[in-house]
């Protein structure tokens, strides 16, 4: 009898080993190539002029010096002369003397209108560091009114930049005539790195393979163990959350997240107690370390070094010392910061330590928010725990940012509404509304249109209020209240948020943003509008929205790979689909009722922008970002919400299948019962797989972000 059982063990074993040898000799003999889109030599300037078609038999050519071993991509500008070029282009990279390192053919098709077009190299080409290299870049096809042209740099020049005669299509005897040499050079970004394979990519897939063999070897010793314990998903999160939220706010360097500079002021004047704008001055010394560190604000190839940010430590606060500054009205989501700040004075006079106090201040009070979200919600852990753990997310919670409470408290009153709505087995009490309140009145003091939250106060079943009239009476309320605060709450914002209610209106004409003329744009021709609206969030800013609510960090340059980034978010759709723990019933009303609130929350956005953001010239709303509806997203993914695929999952990952299938039907229902609740294999071995996902996505974040702002590639 114990024969079997060894073979199995022994085969486990077999397929693990076998498994983790194949996976080491693929991860090792496949050249991984260390792309990043973090440029190592960056030459952007506002001074740039056009180099004439690529298509009258113009080679362009720009020499430069390797300030690294490998070369793996490059980016240009580009302007496609207000027309459909479809010529083909040739890339060349050559070295000193003259050998073709790299080759890439591209059509004009591709490429971006006054934007840059990148490119990445299948492998990276060794030019060794210090040698001369040249890009060459030539149309073999191309005409005068059939193709693209580049963008120069007047300012300055990186290297000995020409445009040569193609003569007889001999490229490289071409580009030695130097006679028409100018004293510029292209407009471009370059990718290089010390190493040809991308070792940090392959110690993450060796961890995996290596994981995944101890799955094979071990399963089900794991699956009996796993069936046995009891995961608390809340708990998942702090562990995870923690660690990375630190690591964020401790390795991004200084207001290095969007507008943190700002944050770090009002964060600084609501310590000091000062919560109207009567005076919006901070000491000279915080706005000295912001101007510091604005060269890498959206200029990617400029690095900083830990010495250079260590210089900052020995600065002196200095409170007396005053500057005038524009800071955002808010003040409750400023108010972690601020204890922060108020704390950390007591102990330190560093402007840079105070700030990062409050990061941790803040990354702390988000995680404790968010870690109470999870616990109370009867179902949707899962799908708080990857919201909160997206590499935005964790990135938002280690800054300054005031979305970092916003998030925060927006998860617990969606948690705190399913809860009533669900969980609650008692009728609600006056408390119980006190809270809700509360909860929604918070939001509307953070950011206004999450305040729409408060419409989830309609999942609630009239009976847990008792008699039919007493719902019906506090649902008016609800809404007249909510009327209440848009309308009448202005008058309390001297203290509560300075002036985020009140609409500057700008008569002169040469105001960038005009909210008056764009509200008549509106008004005038709402069906334009709202075509205007389709196209901009659609068509034109589908892409970036969707790519900055997962990744996108740093002052907004650094870029996760759209890999990634898109399977997160596949990772979230399917993972919206297969859990349903609780067993709550979410049918079409109640999903009809979160595609309200989604639809408003979403118009309320984009109009915000439009107004504030977009200046009357432009046909598209500008400004828009994924972040701001991270808030919203948990509703989003709850209209996938179904209870069909994860009964059937259960069922297969149970160990008590068999006893299951031979059950008789009236013990079947107990049995299901008991596997749903109590084993609920599936959707503990989800959780982890969630675990390991998100842990690989983070680090991966975090590399990107090392690289990004410190010179170690």
């Amino acid at each position: 009898m114990k024969y079997p059982w060894k073979m199995k063990i022994n085969i486990r074993i077999i397929f693990g080993i076998l498994f983790l040898i194949i996976s080491a000799i693929t991860i090792t003999l496949t050249p991984i190539n260390p792309l990043s889109p973090i440029p190592s030599r960056s030459n952007m300037t506002r001074r740039a002029a056009i180099i004439p078609s690529l298509g009258i038999g113009d080679i362009v050519t720009q020499e430069l010096v390797a300030n690294n071993d490998y070369f793996n991509g490059i980016s240009l500008f580009f302007t496609l002369n207000h027309r459909i070029n479809t010529n083909q282009n040739i890339l060349l990279i050559l070295d000193s003397t003259g050998k073709i390192l790299h080759r890439e053919s591209f059509s004009s098709l591709v490429l971006k209108e006054g934007d840059l077009s990148t490119f990445y190299f299948n492998k990276p080409v060794f030019v060794g560091k210090g040698n001369k290299i040249s890009l060459v870049l030539y149309s073999p096809d191309g005409t005068t009114d059939n193709s693209a042209s580049v963008l120069i740099n007047l300012t300055d020049s990186i290297g000995g930049f020409h445009v040569s005669k193609l003569v007889g299509n001999d490229v490289l005897t071409s580009i030695k005539d130097k006679t028409r040499h100018y004293h510029a050079s292209l407009m471009l970004q370059t990718y290089k790195t010390k190493y040809g394979q991308f070792w940090f990519m392959k110690i993450l897939l060796y961890t995996m393979a290596l994981i995944i063999s101890l799955i094979i070897i071990f399963f089900f010793w794991i699956r009996s163990r796993l069936a046995k314990t009891t995961l608390r998903v809340e708990w998942i999160f702090a562990y995870l959350a923690l660690p990375f939220s630190v690591i964020f706010a401790l390795i991004t360097p200084p207001t290095q997240v969007p507008d943190e500079g700002s944050h770090f002021y009002r964060s600084y004047q609501i310590s000091e107690f000062r919560f109207t704008h009567t005076d919006a001055s901070v000491p000279t010394s915080l706005v000295r370390l912001d101007t510091a560190f604005s060269d890498l604000h959206a200029a990617a190839a400029n690095k900083t070094t830990l010495a250079e940010i260590a210089a900052h430590l020995k600065d002196r606060l200095e409170p007396q010392a005053r500057t005038q500054v524009s800071a955002p009205g808010y003040t409750l989501p400023y108010l972690p910061q601020a204890l922060g700040i108020l704390l950390g004075r007591l102990v330190t006079s560093s402007p840079l330590i105070l700030m990062y106090i409050a990061r941790l201040f803040n990354l702390l009070t988000a995680i404790i928010i968010v870690f109470f979200a999870i616990r109370i919600t009867p179902s949707f852990k899962w799908l708080f725990l990857i919201l909160a753990l997206m590499p935005k997310t964790m990135f938002l919670f280690g800054s300054l940012s005031y979305d970092t409470l916003t998030i925060g408290i927006s998860f617990f009153t969606i948690a705190i509404f399913l809860y009533y709505a669900y969980d609650c087995k008692r009728n609600l009490q006056l408390t119980d509304l006190a809270l809700m309140g509360l909860l929604t009145l918070l939001l509307l003091f953070c950011k206004p249109p999450y305040f729409l939250l408060a419409l989830l106060f309609f999942l609630i079943p009239p009976k847990k209020f008792g008699v039919l009239y007493k719902y019906i009476m506090i649902s008016i309320g609800v809404v007249a209240l909510g009327l209440f605060l848009y309308k009448g709450l202005p008058v309390m914002t001297a203290f509560f948020q300075g002036t985020p209610f009140r609409v500057t209106v700008t008569s002169s004409p040469e105001t960038l943003f005009r909210p008056d003329v764009q509200l008549n744009h509106i008004m005038n021709d709402i069906p334009s509008y709202i075509i205007l609206i389709l196209n901009s969030a659609f068509i034109v800013n589908h892409g970036y929205v969707l790519e900055s609510f997962v990744g996108f960090l740093g002052w907004i340059d650094v870029e996760l790979p759209k890999t990634l980034t898109y399977s997160f978010l596949l990772f979230l759709v399917i993972s919206a689909l297969m859990m349903a723990e609780g067993g709550i019933k979410l049918g079409l009303l109640k999903k009809s009722l979160l595609s309200i609130i989604l639809l408003m929350g979403f118009l309320i956005i984009e109009t915000a922008m439009y107004l504030y953001a977009t200046s009357p010239a432009k046909t598209i709303i500008h400004g828009v970002q994924g972040r701001y509806f991270i808030p919203l997203a948990p509703l989003v993914f709850m209209l996938f919400y179904n209870r069909y695929l994860n009964t059937r999952l259960n069922l297969l990952f149970t160990l008590r299948r068999k006893e299951y299938k031979t059950a008789k039907p009236k013990i079947k229902p107990e049995i299901l019962k008991e596997i749903l609740e109590k084993e609920q294999l599936f959707n503990k071995s989800f959780y982890l797989f969630t675990a390991c996902f998100c842990m690989f996505t983070l680090a991966y974040a975090i590399y990107l972000t090392l690289i990004r702002y410190y010179n170690i590639l």
